[in-house]
């Protein structure tokens, strides 16, 4: 066909599709799109015009559609999802970035679905636009919010650094990919209990210093007023939907690390000492935030160098128990294998830390 039965061709098929005659095949034409209002988002997340903007790991999203196939709108280039419909993961999801994500061949009728943050990137905020239904489809109004709820606030342990790994030696991108706040130990433990749970966790953190003098963050009480990592200005401003039964705590390692020794003028001494009274001053921020019946739980481990880190964070427990308060709980695990990337708990560690949390909480008398 030369360029002009060529052209008189588009013009042809052009005038089709304005006269009815043939469909636009589009997705915009043949779909309908909801704004992130008809979604229920679980962690951190600032509405912000069409989108819902996120920095910390392990949030998620849940809604219900009717259809044969949903579309995920998202501007993200930056993090790894679970995609699950009916309880079931059906889509690894990498980096989607600027588009929309279909989920298809799904069978007729009513579906729930669930999109979760795996990996972690605290430097940046990732964007989720809402869902997209088909023609004959619908979004309906998302699922109630659960009404147990967990949180976990600490450091690369608490976020599932490198878990899915099979060797401890990764690159900086290896470790992006085998992050897993979905297969985290808190991430199953609400999922035991049937709760909401909020991961507000961020790798090299400390409490008082960072891992290896990290001076160019400040630590994590800073972060933990945030809602968007990277944003300072982000306050979370803490809903009145959010109250959580149980509070597990997993600072310390970080504090208790390697140190350089030009950081030494930088803390004052003894440091046992300085990291109690503030783990006491946050015990008491989360004790206000969250209510007298609230279960805190500290978390300790073994560290490395060894250190005074779980014998400082039990003197706290103690302390703050001699003074009236028995909601708080101390809670040691250890005994890893450690396979994870940079010697970091393992999915099989992060397993048995939660077979062993569960146990705690179910003998703890939360008050669901």
């Amino acid at each position: 066909m030369g360029w002009t039965g060529y052209r008189r061709r588009i013009v042809w098929l052009a005038l089709l599709v304005l006269a009815g005659a043939m469909p636009l095949l589009h997705a915009a034409e043949e779909a309908t799109t909801a704004s992130p209002a008809t979604v229920r988002t679980v962690g951190r997340v600032q509405i912000d015009g069409d989108g819902a903007r996120y920095g910390w790991p392990g949030v998620y999203f849940e809604a219900r559609f009717r259809g044969t196939r949903i579309g995920l709108r998202f501007d993200d280039a930056i993090n790894n999802f679970d995609v699950e419909v009916d309880g079931k993961r059906v889509m690894d999801l990498r980096k989607p970035g600027r588009r929309t994500v279909w989920v298809e061949g799904l069978a007729p009728g009513e579906h729930t679905l669930r999109l979760a943050g795996r990996s972690e990137a605290p430097d940046r905020v990732g964007r989720f636009l809402g869902l997209v239904a088909d023609r004959d489809g619908a979004v309906l109004p998302p699922p109630p919010a659960r009404q147990r709820q967990i949180e976990f606030i600490g450091d690369s342990n608490t976020v599932g650094y490198g878990l899915r790994s099979t060797t401890r030696q990764c690159s900086d991108a290896e470790v992006f990919d085998r992050t897993d706040a979905q297969r985290s130990y808190g991430a199953l433990t609400a999922r035991h209990f049937g709760a909401d749970v909020q991961i507000n966790a961020y790798s090299g953190i400390g409490l008082v210093r960072n891992y290896a003098g990290m001076a160019s963050l400040p630590a994590f009480p800073v972060f933990y007023q945030r809602t968007l990592p990277s944003v300072p200005d982000s306050r979370w401003p803490q809903p009145a939907s959010w109250r959580p039964q149980v509070v597990a705590i997993g600072l310390g390692l970080n504090d208790f690390g390697v140190v350089p020794a030009q950081m030494g003028s930088l803390i004052a001494d003894p440091f046992p000492q300085q990291f109690k009274q503030a783990y006491l001053a946050l015990l008491a921020d989360l004790r206000q935030r969250y209510g007298p019946d609230a279960l805190l739980v500290a978390t300790a481990t073994e560290s490395w160098p060894p250190s005074a880190f779980a014998a400082t964070v039990k003197q706290a427990v103690a302390e703050v128990g001699a003074a009236g308060d028995k909601r708080v709980l101390y809670f040691e695990y250890g005994k890893l294998d450690q396979h994870g990337c940079h010697w970091h708990p393992s999915e099989r560690d992060h397993q048995a830390i939660a077979r062993a949390l569960i146990g705690l909480l179910e003998g703890a008398g939360v008050n669901w």
